[in-house]
């Protein structure tokens, strides 16, 4: 993606996704990691 042509509000905004996109994949991969903690805990 070509961010070039950005001023700086916008390579801001992006910085911030960025951040958010990190942050949720990190919050998905423990909600799954604390599923299969307790289906193994079941078992």
């Amino acid at each position: 993606m070509d961010t070039s042509d950005f001023d700086k509000q916008a390579h801001q905004h992006l910085s911030i996704y960025n951040g958010v996109m990190t942050a949720s994949k990190i919050v998905i991969g423990l909600v799954i990691l604390t599923l299969v903690v307790m289906a193994a805990t079941l078992l």
